[in-house]
């Protein structure tokens, strides 16, 4: 049998442990498919070397098991994309080290500020919308969500944490390759349809409260009546 077909028919490497027995089954599955796609990746690349390093079907198996516990903290996309760069950036077989390394986040690399530049072109920015001309949505975002008084007002040792959090969440999604601009629309369109809802109530009641006049009902008498009547004309 190849060492290219032996790596095919592949286990999972859950351990059983209680963090993956309450995953989803899809999550574990993305990451299966992940794990087993870096290793024929490596296997493709390096066979020489990889048969070296995982002589036996069995080794090929325990070393997926332990490479899963050690890079389940990044996402499957993650972990496939630091495959193709380890390809492209090494001369050696990488080790599960060197993937890891690969998998974490690097600002430059996408683009990004570092923390501490980040959270000062948010606290100095003359305008806090969207409309702004940000180095990265990254930080509008992180600024956002972290407040923007919480920025102005707050000492940095309280700020500055909270901030670089948020922005390091939202970092590892563009890494992750979503589409920030995509979820500020979508919170855009949402917003309208809320107000549009809104507006259609405020319609409906006014129209309401014209009936209870019509009728010889005060609207402002009491809310129950005002209930009963919008009850009564549900029902009709």
């Amino acid at each position: 049998m190849s060492r290219s077909t032996s790596t095919s028919q592949t286990t999972n490497p859950s351990d059983g442990s209680s963090n993956e027995q309450s995953a989803s089954v899809e999550q574990k599955q993305q990451y299966r498919y992940a794990i087993n796609g870096l290793f024929t990746l490596l296997e493709d690349a390096y066979p020489l070397k990889f048969k070296r390093a995982f002589p036996t079907d069995d080794d090929v198996n325990r070393a997926k098991r332990v490479w899963y516990q050690s890079l389940k903290e990044f996402s499957p996309k993650r972990i496939m994309l630091a495959g193709q760069k380890a390809l492209d950036t090494s001369k050696f077989f990488p080790d599960l080290g060197d993937i890891r390394e690969l998998c974490r986040l690097r600002y430059d690399e996408m683009g990004l500020k570092e923390p501490l530049q980040a959270y000062y072109e948010a606290c100095h920015s003359p305008d806090q919308s969207r409309n702004y001309r940000w180095s990265h949505i990254a930080i509008y975002l992180a600024a956002k969500q972290t407040g923007w008084m919480t920025l102005r007002s707050e000492e940095q040792r309280i700020a500055l944490p909270i901030f670089e959090r948020n922005y390091n969440i939202i970092c590892n999604r563009v890494l992750d390759g979503e589409d920030l601009e995509a979820e500020i629309l979508q919170g855009l369109e949402d917003s309208r349809n809320k107000e549009a809802v809104r507006l259609a109530e405020e319609q409906a009641e006014q129209k309401l409260r014209k009936q209870m006049e019509k009728q010889g009902i005060d609207p402002n008498a009491g809310r129950s009546a005002f209930d009963k009547l919008k009850e009564s004309l549900k029902s009709r």
